[in-house]
């Protein structure tokens, strides 16, 4: 014989029954757009009462002999008995849930608490579940919160304000700063993972950028490191960190993120069994543009290393150098693309060679040439580019450039937008956290 099915439950759904069965009576021959509008309205309006009677049928606290029960102090354990029953009402996903739930009181160190609450995973204070939270912390990253707003209203049915998707947003933004921070400091002091390592596949990348975001103070640049792994070349398993701050200040933060992903793991150990022996750490490859803080970065906090200068990059130094020696002619772009090519497929030689023989007019070419004949000597050895595809090792920093627009540029460059620093940092770390898929921060 089959179990009944539990009556708040039957009671809802039969109501829902009723609703839809008037659907079919009242839109007869309807088009699916008047019908499937009609079916979610439906059902958003019993959501509430549904999810209501789950939860008083799932917890124990709110059975009819719970009464009757002792719950254990969150603070000293001492068991207590139910005081009085108290009202709260949560927004969820689901709609507004109303409850009724009991009340304890510790004699030993007079605090207050309900096993409801507990059980349910419901912050002292909380209006809103943290299912309901989620949703609104991934909405505002996303976009503007009076879009978020409007969004939510029209896909969920929930009316929340904007004001609250920046504070919930900004919380959220908040506590990862905290965890941040934290590991940054500790992985500095241990040189190691500040939690388990989540390894990147295959080689390691490590990608650098800069991109700039107007603040209340004017235009400041917001740093993005990229962080993952390069198979079969792929870029997979990508995770990332950004920051307004100097390259000091975001040095510690980028090697806490990639110390997670493995760039601290011993691979081996070199020296005698009669001396003091040295680790050696996983290779990573470092891919920025020329940027001299990044190289200084990365000789700071990274150990074995393959540094690689962005071939556009360098490649756009040449066409700086064409257009300086010959303007905006054919012949400037025949030299440049002569000079890519051979950038591409030979290395840097040939590319300072022809930097060595070429004449300039001008004193504004002539200082173009000086400056960018310094570029590529300083850089020689991050141009390698023929032994670098040999090696299976990007040659591009195109992801990053991609992070910069897609994971700063599109949220904190809306028009009209004008970022305090805390409000920039808070949203970008949300953002950084979703991008990645990296577990949530206790």
């Amino acid at each position: 014989m089959s179990e009944a099915l539990p009556t708040p439950i039957v009671r809802v759904l039969e109501e829902l029954t009723h609703a839809l069965v008037a659907i079919t009576q009242r839109e007869v021959d309807a088009p699916l757009a008047v019908l499937e509008q009609e079916v979610l309205a439906a059902v958003r309006t019993v959501l509430p009462a549904l999810l209501g009677a789950v939860v008083r049928l799932s917890q124990r606290s709110l059975w009819s002999r719970g009464a009757a029960r002792e719950w254990s102090c969150p603070s000293c354990g001492v068991q207590c008995g139910v005081q009085s029953y108290r009202a709260r009402a949560v927004l969820t996903v689901c709609g507004r849930l109303p409850l009724e739930r009991p009340w304890c009181v510790c004699g030993p160190c007079r605090r207050g608490f309900s096993p409801t609450d507990q059980s349910l995973g419901l912050l002292a204070r909380s209006r809103l579940s943290a299912g309901l939270t989620a949703w609104l912390v991934a909405e505002g990253a996303d976009s503007s919160f009076s879009s978020a707003a409007a969004r939510v209203a029209r896909l969920a049915g929930i009316t929340v304000s904007p004001e609250t998707l920046r504070q919930r947003t900004e919380a959220a933004g908040a506590a990862l700063e905290v965890v941040q921070e934290q590991a940054a400091t500790q992985v500095q002091q241990s040189r190691e993972s500040a939690v388990p390592v989540d390894p990147a596949p295959g080689i390691l990348v490590v990608e650098v950028d800069g991109v700039m975001v107007l603040y209340r103070t004017g235009w400041h640049e917001m740093k993005i490191g990229l962080v993952g792994g390069q198979v079969a070349g792929k870029l997979t398993a990508v995770s990332y960190v950004a920051q307004r701050a100097s390259p000091d200040q975001f040095g510690p933060r980028l090697l806490a993120e990639a110390a997670r992903r493995g760039a601290l793991d011993v691979v081996d150990w070199e020296g005698s069994p009669l001396q003091p022996r040295l680790a050696v750490l996983r290779e990573v490859v470092v891919l920025a543009d020329g940027a001299v803080w990044i190289w200084h970065l990365a000789g700071e906090h990274f150990g074995t290393r393959v540094e690689i200068v962005d071939f556009y990059h360098a490649s756009e130094h040449l066409w700086t150098v064409a257009k300086a020696l010959y303007g905006d002619t054919p012949a400037a772009s025949t030299w440049a693309k002569t000079q890519v090519d051979a950038l591409r497929a030979q290395g840097v030689a040939p590319v300072q060679t022809a930097l060595a023989s070429a004449q300039a007019s001008t004193p504004a070419a002539q200082e173009v040439l000086r400056r960018e004949r310094g570029y590529f000597r300083t850089n020689a050895a991050r141009m390698d580019y023929p032994a670098f595809r040999d090696a299976g090792l990007p040659i591009g920093s195109g992801a990053v450039e991609s992070s910069a627009r897609h994971l700063v540029q599109q949220r904190l460059k809306l028009a009209g937008a004008r970022w305090s620093d805390a409000g920039a940092q808070h949203v970008m770390n949300v953002r950084c956290q979703l991008a990645s898929a990296k577990p949530e921060a206790a």
